[in-house]
């Protein structure tokens, strides 16, 4: 393997891993939005609503654009009738 072959190679395993570990991020973020989206239906069958205190600590754990993206997925699931059942419907 030539000086050239060594370089096709060394370019390979950064794009590899590189990959890998964009990959796990994005993993990552995906389970954040499931956990985040979990707390708040959570929240919302024991309270009727989401509490602000859980909202911030959502927002600290997972960021801010995480916990808005999921209560605003739960909230339109809600409204299209996805969650139907009374426990959600006070707000």
């Amino acid at each position: 393997m030539g000086y050239n072959g060594i370089i096709f190679v060394r370019v390979l395993i950064m794009v590899l891993f590189h990959r890998k570990e964009t990959e796990e991020k994005r993993i990552e973020e995906i389970d954040g939005d499931i956990r985040c989206e979990d707390a708040i239906i959570s929240d919302k069958e024991k309270f009727g609503r989401v509490r602000k205190s859980m909202m911030k600590y959502l927002r600290a754990k997972y960021g801010e654009d995480v916990a808005k993206r999921a209560l605003w997925r739960v909230n339109r699931r809600r409204t299209e009738g996805y969650l139907n059942s009374s426990k959600y419907l006070r707000n």
